[in-house]
């Protein structure tokens, strides 16, 4: 009985140390359960903010991205645009656009040498005060002096302010610089690497600039680098084909005017062969055969010596009037003239030389005012085109002069029954020595429509010409009525 009781009693005590060690089991259990559930919590979190960081960090990519893209489209188009510039200073204009919408700075501007010049551009958002301009401009111009060890002469440095955002109060403008930087324009990057330009940026905040401003205007200035060698190729080709054509167009000049001066000479050997021809056999008949000769006859060889020597005289008069309007040495002295009497006075002139029985007709309309006009330029105007109309038409034809008065000016309109006028002559017409290939032995020097042509225009007027061959031609003339202001 004692053993069963003693065996009853260590059961007992193995049940209860079994019962303590399930207990002591189950508190570990929880425990690990609370470890897991905390640390599952814990995971939970961490995920949570993982989550939270990918997310962060995608939107910072594709702000990067956004901007990055932004950044590359702006000077994508900033390269576009300098590529269609043609000069220094459209350069820096889109250069300094584009800037502003890549670094937003209060201040922006940059210096180009070119040639042995050297300018200066500046735009910003508020007026600058004066100090602060010179300020700049002292920075622009030490710093590039330093740097290529030129010594610049104030008169060859140029300041091209662009006028700022906004126009506000003097109280309100800019007068210092709390923080700026400087980039270098280089030319031929490839091979000297010449600095030849500053770019500048400038804000009244200090420490404005991050690292990616900095950046951006590095790399705007790469691209304005290219663009000034690509300006500077196109700028030597330019100038080299405008020299080119200069002297193509010197080299016309100058052949144009060995050809007028051969047909000048041409042409006044010619005019002058025939009246020296007759002075020269009138001189000789009056010296051999003066005893023989009437005086009826002495006096006719006078007057053809007095004729031939008139028409050189003329021609003479031709040239030098010429000459002188080309030259710009004509002055024009205008008068009040009644051009109906005036006309009139030149017509009864003209019917007396008309020696094969050509009529003149004069008409006029409109009301008869006097005008301004230069009467020795006017003669020579009527009296070329009366001339000619007379010279090139044939017997018991009519040459009808018009006289129309508007209320702006004048139309001398004179027309014949002539010859006519080849269409391929009608460009040249009024050059000086030129005459039309269907003229034949008709005397004339070439130089009377020159003359009319340049009498017209330097009394503000046109002159038109219309003609058909075999037919005759309308010549006309149109002159202001108010007086003429010189030049």
């Amino acid at each position: 009985m004692g053993t069963l009781e003693k065996l009853n009693q260590e059961s007992k005590y193995q049940i209860e140390l079994y019962k303590s060690q399930i207990s002591s089991q189950q508190e570990q259990i929880q425990q690990q359960e609370a470890k897991c559930k905390s640390l599952r919590q814990q995971l939970e979190q961490t995920r949570a903010e993982l989550e939270k960081l990918k997310q962060e960090f995608n939107r910072s990519i594709e702000d990067k991205v956004t901007k990055h893209k932004f950044e590359l489209e702006i000077l994508e188009d900033f390269s576009r645009k300098i590529g269609y510039t043609f000069s220094y200073e459209e350069l820096f204009h889109s250069m300094l656009e584009h800037l502003n919408e890549l670094v937003p700075c209060d201040v922006r501007g940059g210096i180009i040498t070119q040639d042995k010049n050297c300018n200066i551009y500046l735009e910003s958002n508020r007026s600058l005060s004066k100090n602060l301009i010179a300020e700049i401009r002292e920075k622009l111009v030490n710093g590039l002096t330093k740097i290529n060890g030129w010594n610049l002469s104030q008169d060859s440095i140029s300041l091209h302010q662009i006028d700022h955002k906004k126009v506000i109060s003097k109280e309100d403008e800019i007068t210092e610089i709390g923080s700026h930087f400087l980039v270098p324009i280089i030319a031929d990057p490839e091979e000297k690497k010449q600095i030849i330009g500053l770019l500048f940026i400038g804000d009244e905040k200090k420490e404005c600039f991050s690292e990616d401003s900095i950046r951006l205007l590095y790399a705007i200035a790469d691209r304005a680098s290219i663009s000034v060698q690509q300006l500077r190729v196109l700028l030597a080709a330019e100038s080299s084909r405008l020299e080119n054509e200069k002297i193509r167009a010197n080299l016309e000049k100058e052949r144009a005017l060995n050809n007028l001066k051969l047909r000048f000479v041409r042409t006044i050997s010619h005019e002058y062969r025939t009246p020296l021809t007759v002075i020269s056999l009138a001189s000789d008949l009056l010296e051999k055969q003066k005893n023989r000769l009437s005086e009826a006859q002495k006096l006719k060889c006078w007057q053809r010596i007095h004729s031939a020597i008139q028409h050189m005289f003329n021609l003479v008069e031709d040239v030098l009037l010429l000459d002188s309007v080309e030259a710009g040495e004509m002055e024009l002295n205008q008068e009040q003239i009644d051009l109906v009497s005036f006309c009139k006075e030149l017509v009864e002139d003209f019917q007396l030389l008309a020696t094969r029985n050509q009529t003149i007709e004069f008409n006029y309309s409109g009301i008869n005012v006097e005008v301004y006009a230069d009467p020795k330029l006017l003669q020579q105007i009527v009296s070329n085109l009366l001339s000619n109309a007379l010279k090139y038409s044939p017997e018991q034809s009519k040459i009808i002069f018009q006289l129309t008065f508007t209320e702006t000016g004048v139309t001398f309109c004179i027309q014949d029954e002539g010859i006519g006028i080849p269409v391929e002559d009608i460009p040249r017409l009024f050059e000086p020595f030129h005459r039309a290939d269907n003229v034949g032995n008709a005397p004339g020097t070439g130089l009377g429509l020159a003359i009319v042509k340049k009498s017209v225009e330097l009394q503000r007027g046109e002159i038109n010409v219309e003609s058909q061959l075999g037919i005759g031609s309308t010549f006309t003339v149109k002159l202001p009525l108010k007086k003429v202001e010189r030049d």
